[in-house]
């Protein structure tokens, strides 16, 4: 992670800047591009006009700006795994907290994973039925959820503790 932050330290925050300058430009282009190609102006109040069943505007011209965030959260994902394993790798001594920590937490989500029961009854079970989940999956998903909420409450009851500590030094 060390490698990550100085090269994006180093050169990428100019990059960064541009490109997201660019990007922008891009989504602003296309939007306002594509409104004035379909007849209407910044100002014109789309919601009646996407409501109309018989309208067959479809307004692709917002794609853009829905479609390159995701590709950038995709991409900053792959880096992110990439200097991630090239960090463990060149300096796997400074990286032992991080690798025990990922251990912990999978020990943590295991568990809760195998506490978990498949939801036989109420709404999510109607759900769970509607959208064909599998007993696994339930379970996966339940024992995500509880592992989230046990590491907000950790998080939480951590930043009380360490404000309180902070005080006294």
């Amino acid at each position: 992670m060390k490698s990550l932050f100085n090269f994006f330290t180093s050169k990428g925050q100019l990059g960064a800047l541009l490109l997201a300058v660019a990007l922008i430009a891009v989504v602003f282009m296309t939007i306002f591009g594509g409104l004035g190609s379909a007849g209407y102006d910044s100002g014109t109040d789309l919601v009646p006009i996407l409501q109309d069943e018989e309208s067959t505007q479809t307004f692709d011209f917002f794609s853009p700006a829905v479609s390159i965030p995701v590709y950038l959260i995709g991409f900053a994902a792959i880096l992110l795994v990439f200097f991630g394993i090239k960090s463990i790798v060149t300096d796997p001594k400074g990286s032992m907290k991080l690798i025990i920590s990922l251990a912990v937490l999978a020990i943590i989500f295991f568990a809760l994973y195998s506490m978990s029961e498949a939801e036989t009854t109420g709404k999510i079970s109607e759900l769970v039925q509607e959208f064909d989940v599998s007993d696994n999956v339930s379970k996966m998903i339940s024992g995500g959820i509880k592992t989230t909420l046990g590491l907000a409450v950790v998080s939480a009851v951590l930043m009380v503790i360490m404000e309180i500590w902070n005080l006294f030094k």
